[in-house]
C-alpha cells in the first residue's frame, strides 16, 4: 500500500535551487547526481518530514519525454503545514518573494505564500 509521496520538481539549475532550499528554507541535502560536480542532474533536500526531489529539465524529459518543454511553467504549489509560522513568517518575508502575505483563511488556518527560485509557490500553514 502507499506510505508516501515525494515531489521530484523539473527545474532549470539543481545547484541554485539547492541553495534557495538549504541556505534560505533551512533543508538539508540529502544526495547529489553526480555526486560532486558543478553541473548537478538530481537532488534530495530534506526538513523533518518533508522530502523533495529536484532534477534537471534535461534529465527528467530524457526519462519522461512527455514533459519536454521549451520553458518550465510551474503548475502546482506545496502546501506545507509547520508550527510557530508568525516566527517563520518574519524569518523569511524578507530574504525571499512573497506570493501571499500572512492571512487567516476561510478554513480557519493561518497561512502565508512565498516564492521558490523557480517561481513555484510554497504555501505555509499553520
Amino acid at each position: 500500500m502507499y506510505e508516501s509521496i515525494t515531489p521530484n520538481i523539473m527545474v532549470e539549475n539543481v545547484k541554485e535551487t539547492i541553495e534557495f532550499y538549504t541556505k534560505i528554507l533551512g533543508f538539508e541535502l540529502v544526495l547529489t547526481v553526480p555526486e560532486q560536480s558543478e553541473i548537478l542532474n538530481f537532488a534530495i533536500v530534506k526538513k523533518d518530514s518533508i522530502t523533495l526531489i529536484f532534477e534537471s529539465k534535461e534529465a527528467l524529459t530524457e526519462e519522461y519525454s512527455t514533459l519536454t518543454t521549451e520553458k518550465i511553467i510551474p503548475c502546482f504549489t506545496l502546501f506545507i503545514t509547520a508550527t510557530n509560522i508568525d516566527k517563520l513568517y518574519i524569518e523569511l518575508k524578507d530574504k525571499v518573494k512573497l506570493a501571499l502575505n500572512m492571512h487567516q483563511t476561510f478554513y480557519g488556518k493561518k497561512e502565508f505564500a512565498i516564492f521558490d527560485n523557480n517561481n513555484n509557490i510554497l504555501t505555509i500553514s499553520e
